[in-house]
C-alpha cells in the first residue's frame, strides 16, 4: 500500500477532487495521498510563520486533521490546495499565539506604505549547501509579515492574487512586502532565489507526517463509532 500511495500522490492525473470524492465515500485511507502530495507545500508555508520544527509539524498535523474533518464542507469554489493552505495558516497563527511568541493575527497585518523599491533580476547561479543554509537562516530572521509573503510568493510560487487572498491584504501590499523582504535579504542573497529548493520536507519526515495524520484520523473515527 505504501508504494501505491506514494505513486498516487505524485500522479497528477488523479485530481484532488477525485481523491476527495473517494474519501467522502468511505475510502478514508486514500486521504494519505493528499497528505503526501501537500506535505512540502504546507511545510514551506508554515515555515513562513513558525521557526521551530516541532511547532511547524504540530501545525501541519492539526491542519490535515481539521481539513479531513471538514472535508464535506469543501465546495470546490477554490482549489483544494488553497483551502488547505488557509487552514494551515490559521493553525500556525494559533500556534504562535499559544506559545506567546511573536503574537500575530492576519487582521493585525495592516497595510504598508508604498515606497520606492527597486530589485535587480539577476540570473540564478549554482547554490551550494552552505548558501542554502544561509538563506534559510536569513529568511527566519525576517519579521513575520514579510516572511510569510516571501515564503508564499518566492518559495511556494503562489501568485500575487493567491497570496493576497490567503493573507487578506491587498495585492499592492503583497508586492510591497515582497520587495521589502528582498531588500532585507539582499546583504546575504547574491542572486534571484526563485529556483532554490529550500525548506524541503524530505521523504523520511513526509512518511512520518503521513503516518501521524492517518493514525490520528483512525483514532478519531474509532472514538465516534
Amino acid at each position: 500500500m505504501l508504494t501505491n500511495v506514494v505513486s498516487l500522490a505524485s500522479d497528477q492525473s488523479l485530481s484532488d477532487d477525485t481523491i476527495i470524492s473517494r474519501v467522502l465515500l468511505g475510502k478514508t485511507e486514500e486521504y494519505e495521498i493528499l497528505v503526501r502530495r501537500y506535505n512540502n507545500m504546507l511545510y514551506k508555508t508554515a515555515r513562513g510563520i513558525l521557526s521551530k520544527e516541532a511547532d511547524i509539524e504540530d501545525a501541519m498535523q492539526e491542519a490535515y486533521i481539521r481539513a479531513f474533518e471538514k472535508l464535506h464542507q469543501f465546495r470546490k469554489e477554490a482549489r483544494f490546495s488553497t483551502w488547505l493552505t488557509r487552514i494551515l495558516i490559521n493553525c500556525a497563527l494559533q500556534q504562535v499565539n499559544k506559545l506567546k511568541k511573536e503574537p500575530l493575527r492576519l487582521d493585525e497585518l495592516h497595510e504598508d506604505e508604498v515606497g520606492s523599491l527597486e530589485l535587480t533580476n539577476e540570473e540564478p547561479s549554482e547554490v551550494g549547501e552552505n548558501l542554502k543554509k544561509a538563506l534559510e537562516s536569513a529568511i527566519d530572521q525576517l519579521p513575520a509579515k514579510y516572511r510569510i509573503v516571501f515564503m508564499l510568493r518566492e518559495i511556494e510560487h503562489k501568485s500575487t492574487a493567491e497570496t493576497s487572498a490567503l493573507l487578506d491584504i491587498s495585492e499592492e501590499n503583497v508586492k510591497i512586502r515582497l520587495h521589502r523582504s528582498k531588500e532585507m535579504l539582499k546583504n546575504i542573497l547574491q542572486s534571484e532565489l526563485r529556483s532554490l529548493e529550500v525548506f524541503e520536507f524530505l521523504a523520511p519526515r513526509c512518511i512520518l507526517m503521513a503516518e501521524r495524520v492517518m493514525e490520528q484520523i483512525r483514532r478519531n473515527l474509532l472514538l465516534r463509532n
